[in-house]
């Protein structure tokens, strides 16, 4: 008998936490897109989230329970919704 896979995290839970605009703290985090000393791209419950800054590390991931820490200079964090073609409103035009 199979059973589903259990999430590790709740659907939609999603927080962080900024200290001095050098320690960022997240949880709901479901993938980490990209990464590089400049720009940090995450795929959230809520979203996709982008941190931009100057030497930037990923400090902590643990994927398997959605948490992530990412220290430096940290100079903006900012949402973007991810579009999912599959969930287009009947009055939304395609395209």
């Amino acid at each position: 008998m199979a059973f589903p896979e259990k999430e590790t995290f709740p659907e939609k839970r999603h927080s962080l936490s900024l200290k001095n605009r050098e320690k960022l703290s997240l949880d709901g985090v479901c993938e980490v897109l990209s990464f590089d000393e400049e720009a940090v791209l995450l795929k959230t419950a809520l979203g996709r989230l982008t941190v931009e800054g100057e030497n930037l590390h990923v400090t902590k991931l643990l994927l398997d329970c959605g948490e992530v820490n990412i220290e430096g200079k940290i100079r903006a964090i900012f949402y973007d919704e991810e579009r999912d073609s599959s969930r287009i409103g009947f009055f939304r035009r395609k395209g």
